[in-house]
């Protein structure tokens, strides 16, 4: 048995109490999570002491047996929401994981669709529920101000999600083989004769511009949502709109002291190291070329047509290759309906 005991609602979704130890933190990132939201007033510095251990936390402080306001509740919310969208895996908890668990969880269930009913069936399983009056009370006015979704069945995961989990294994196996190589795997801190990796000590290659294709796109973006908490994200993005402004950028991803995505970082970047012109860049590229594609299928149900959406790194960090490609799949789906 886990040193740390999770109940998991959904399969984004954990509850438990304040983890007490070490002990207890590394077992929760054994068990897959990579988020929490800390719901403790009594413990100050408890989430501090989550984030220095590599957790993404939202930090919403409630005192037992008290209730958030309305409008610091919503912000954790929306916060929770866009955590289940980037694909994190989340653990909420007060002290002993029940009263105010239980409210700020029927919020969201709340928030998702469902009435207080199925909320309280959802939470069966756990010993999360509301313990007070205030706490009921809060999450009726809250009902009531949210309403009840009629359009469709209320749920808590999002529908109609691609799992995307085997494309990017294909490409982590091409990205595996282009550094073994190179030799720079085993270097990500070292060097290669002497010589530092783009990214580490030699930072020439990103003040280049070039173009990713979707694959690599979908991939970083993924990484970057997962590895890095909304704030640093924050940053990133507003150096990639900045970067869009200059004729001469150099890479929203490195500030002078190397590159924040080294591990991950993108094919093109690990190509510049090929001086000596070892691998095969067309063949690489031809490569990517078709991941792009059957993932372009997966996530639309269309062929994507050769030598298009290709985006570059400010693209990708800001999130605007998400308006290209739609604005793409429209254009398909008009050529689609004139050709019928």
């Amino acid at each position: 048995m886990p040193a740390y005991p999770i109940t998991w609602i959904t399969n984004s979704i954990s509850l438990g109490h304040a983890p007490m130890s070490y002990e207890e933190l590394d077992s929760i990132k054994a068990q897959g999570i990579d988020a929490i939201v800390n719901l403790c007033a009594e413990f100050s510095d408890l989430h501090e002491i989550e984030m220095a251990a590599g957790f993404e936390v939202y930090y919403l402080p409630i005192w037992d047996e008290d209730v958030p306001e309305m409008d610091a509740m919503e912000k954790a919310l929306a916060w929770l929401d866009e955590a289940v969208y980037l694909g994190k895996k989340i653990l909420i908890h007060c002290r002993h994981g029940i009263g105010r668990t239980g409210t700020f969880i029927t919020s969201y269930m709340i928030r998702r669709g469902m009435d207080l009913k199925a909320a309280k069936k959802n939470l069966k399983s756990s010993r999360a529920t509301p313990t007070n009056y205030g706490q009921w009370k809060l999450l009726k006015r809250y009902t009531k101000q949210s309403g009840v979704l009629k359009i469709r069945e209320p749920s808590l995961e999002r529908d109609h999600r691609v799992d995307l989990s085997h494309f990017f294994s294909e490409y982590e196996s091409l990205v595996h083989g282009i550094d073994t190589v190179l030799g720079t795997r085993a270097g990500i801190d070292g060097a290669e004769n002497g010589k530092k990796p783009c990214g580490k000590g030699d930072h020439e290659g990103c003040r280049r511009s070039f173009k990713m294709q979707i694959m690599e796109v979908i991939y970083i973006n993924s990484r970057i949502n997962r590895q890095f908490a909304s704030r640093q994200r924050d940053i990133f993005i507003a150096r990639s709109i900045n970067a869009s402004k200059e004729k001469n950028p150099g890479c929203p991803l490195n500030n002078g002291s190397g590159c924040a995505i080294f591990e991950f970082r993108p094919i093109g970047c690990r190509l510049y190291d090929n001086h000596d012109k070892t691998l095969d860049h067309p063949g690489i590229h031809a490569l990517v070329s078709e991941l792009s594609r059957t993932v372009f299928l997966a996530l639309s149900g269309q062929f994507l047509p050769p030598n298009t959406l290709s985006f570059s790194v400010a693209d990708t960090i800001s999130g605007k290759f998400v308006q290209a490609y739609f604005h793409h799949m429209m254009a398909l789906e008009r050529a689609k309906s004139y050709s019928t």
